[in-house]
């Protein structure tokens, strides 16, 4: 087959990863942020990292956040997206699914604060230009080693009883844009 027709197909249907990332959102027990309310409960760290509500093409019906991010500069969360949780309690699941879709290859971090003040955070690798599920299983996560609250409580195992929001950011050298489908809870 020809690579270009290969590479087309990527960009206009869904993977097959996808569409299994896709086919277990019926396995969302929780969400904790989806778009039908707009930028309401979303906010950018800086002025400089813009963000929008759009439709993709290849996910019909789904609203997706779409992030236009700076190069980085000295502020180290100066590019971090907060959303407030829509729902606080995730104790029914296990893990935390999304889709995510970068115009470029990047690193992307990814954080919550647990109901003992703790930062959670973990760090994922995404290639450039194809939607591909995102699955962060709890106990993988670990307290950041760079940032801590004064209030934490450090040494408690995780608690996802009562988180209030999440956090995520590109960790690439660049400015780019990616977009991201609802974060949801999984079983």
């Amino acid at each position: 087959m020809n690579p270009d027709r290969l590479v087309r197909h990527r960009v206009l249907f869904p993977s097959f990863a996808l569409a299994a990332a896709l086919a277990s959102q019926g396995d969302a027990v929780t969400v904790i942020r989806a778009y039908e309310n707009g930028l309401s409960g979303i906010q950018a760290a800086n002025p400089e990292v813009h963000l929008s509500i759009e439709r993709d093409p290849a996910l019909p019906g789904e609203l997706v956040l779409v992030i236009d991010y700076p190069g980085p500069g000295n502020d180290p969360a100066a590019r971090d997206v907060r959303c407030e949780a829509q729902n606080h309690d995730w104790t029914a699941g296990r893990a935390i699914s999304f889709q995510i879709r970068p115009s470029r290859d990047m690193r992307l971090s990814f954080s919550f604060l647990d109901r003992n003040g703790v930062a959670y955070t973990t760090w994922t690798s995404v290639k450039e230009d194809v939607w591909q599920p995102v699955r962060i299983a709890f106990d993988a996560m670990r307290p950041n080693p760079y940032f801590q609250p004064p209030t934490a409580k450090l040494g408690s195992p995780i608690d996802v009883s009562d988180v209030k929001g999440i956090a995520f950011a590109p960790q690439d050298r660049a400015a780019g844009r990616f977009a991201v489908t609802k974060f949801v809870v999984l079983r």
